[in-house]
This record gives C-alpha cells, structure tokens and sequence, in this order.
C-alpha cells in the first residue's frame, strides 16, 4: 500500500514539475503571424527578420507549411517584421507592439521589390 501512494506521489511531483517548465518567462510576449503571397496563398519556407526598433535582437526564422512563423520570448517593446522569399519581400512592418504573455499577430504579403511603397 506505501508503494502505490509512494509511486502516485512521485508521478503527480513529475507532471507538475513538467508542466511548470512549460511556462514562458514572466514580461515576455510573442511575434505570430503569416506570410503570404501577391494570391493570398500562404507561403512555406518563407525567411521572416524581425528586429527590435532601437536596432537590437535581430532574428530569422522560416515559416512553416501553413506560411506561419513565431518570434517567442520577447521582451516588451516595439518591433519591426519583413519576411522574403525567391525575389519577393513585403513591407517591414514597423512599431509591433509587444506585450508580456501575449502574442501580437503579423500579416506579410509578398510583392515584388519595386512594387513596394515606403513605408511612413
């Protein structure tokens, strides 16, 4: 009878410890969204910048399958998004706000490079 409650015990310590290791850092947020192409089709394999507005934390990522990307644990504060694929870029978007445990959702639509107006 010790063994079992022992055993139960010591799985219920097990899965609390692994579902708090899951938990992002307390004031960060994230960057989601979605590339997508001159058709609104999504686009897979897309490379997405994203760079904070004072210049700092420069990352890349690559969308999947659905045309979706995911800047994680980020600090609060103002960011700039562009993604890029075979010749085609889209606008950076500029002043995505982040907030903490929150994700701030991006739409990026791919055009040809003289195709795009400055951004203001």
């Amino acid at each position: 009878m010790r063994l079992k409650f022992f055993a139960i015990a010591s799985l219920l310590i097990l899965v609390a410890a692994m579902g708090t290791s899951a938990v992002p850092p307390a004031g960060l947020g994230t960057i989601g969204g979605q590339v997508l192409n001159a058709q609104s089709t999504s686009v897979a394999g897309a490379l997405v910048t994203m760079q904070a507005s004072e210049g700092g934390r420069l990352q890349t990522t690559q969308t999947n399958e659905q045309g979706r990307f995911w800047f994680a644990s980020l600090p609060e504060g103002q960011y700039s998004v562009r993604a890029s694929d075979h010749g085609l870029v889209s606008e950076w978007r500029q002043n995505v706000w982040v907030a903490p445990g929150r994700e701030t959702d991006v739409m990026l639509h791919l055009r040809l490079r003289k195709n795009l107006a400055p951004v203001r």
